[in-house]
């Protein structure tokens, strides 16, 4: 028996690292207008932001059905697997929820889900994590009790370029987003519990990066023995310099790095960064 880790669309790990790492994943849906695309699966995140960034109205995204998690969740119960899944944080979609659901008709004792109080490649580590423990012959309920301790320090601080796409989902008002996008401000958010709360905000985006790494210099923390992770909206030639600094100032053991998705990329839009990390 074995354990098969498995995740949802939003931990932005791309189908060839999906593959590479050797997890399942469950797609959302991200809808423009009465087109339907399959998260990462049926529209890339090139073919995304083309699209978001031509479109008069914010796209809208949807979770999966208990059915979608079912079906995975079945053909490894079937293969004599048990089952880790973690998914996007549950208080910013219903996707932990389906799979709840899904697991409660299926086996119980044998599918365990972890609610990742994360979202993007926050998610995406924790599933590597996860896998890696599972390469080891780790029996499930072990691997659940160690990631939902890393669910408990696992930082998530990003940048947004423009306030246009938290004001058109709703996330703030759209006098602030006037106001901000004439002064230049860019937010600093982190997620916090699983919501995402402001942190700090700064002139400029290039005023980002080092505002990142100084709050993580602050906890005194060396980050040469943690895996973590880096995604971003847009070209990879856009955010190399930011991913060598990272690189360079915070020495991380291993940095996992790729784009934000559809669904994800719906709320924060082009030119987000983030970075992720443990406290511990």
């Amino acid at each position: 028996m074995g354990v098969t880790i498995v995740t949802d669309s939003t931990c932005d790990l791309s189908p060839q690292m999906l593959n590479e790492f050797g997890i399942k994943m469950v797609p959302l849906k991200v809808y423009f207008g009465d087109e339907v695309y399959k998260d990462w699966v049926e529209i890339t995140p090139e073919m995304f932001y083309k699209k978001l960034t031509s479109s008069t109205v914010l796209p809208r995204t949807s979770q999966p059905s208990p059915e979608e998690f079912l079906d995975v969740f079945k053909q490894e119960i079937e293969n004599g697997n048990e089952v880790v899944s973690i998914h996007l944080s549950s208080k910013l979609s219903g996707t932990y929820n389906s799979a709840c659901l899904a697991r409660d008709m299926l086996d119980p004792q044998k599918i365990f889900v972890i609610d990742g109080k994360s979202a993007s490649i926050g998610t995406g580590v924790l599933a590597v994590l996860a896998k890696r423990l599972a390469e080891k012959g780790m029996p499930a309920k072990d691997i659940v009790s160690l990631i939902i301790q890393k669910t408990n320090t696992i930082r998530h601080i990003f940048a947004v370029e423009t306030l246009e796409y938290l004001k058109k989902g709703g996330r703030i008002s759209p006098a602030k987003a006037t106001i901000g996008n004439i002064l230049n401000i860019k937010p600093i958010l982190h997620i916090v519990d699983g919501v995402v709360e402001p942190l700090d905000k700064v002139r400029g985006m290039k005023r980002a990066l080092p505002r990142i790494i100084e709050e993580v210099n602050k906890k005194g923390l060396d980050l040469k023995n943690q895996v973590c992770g880096f995604c971003y909206a847009g070209d990879l030639s856009e955010v190399e310099d930011l991913i060598n600094t990272i690189k360079q100032e915070l020495s991380p053991g291993e940095l996992i790095v790729t784009q934000i998705g559809s669904v994800i990329g719906t709320y924060v839009g082009p030119g987000t960064f983030a970075f992720i990390f443990f406290e511990e």
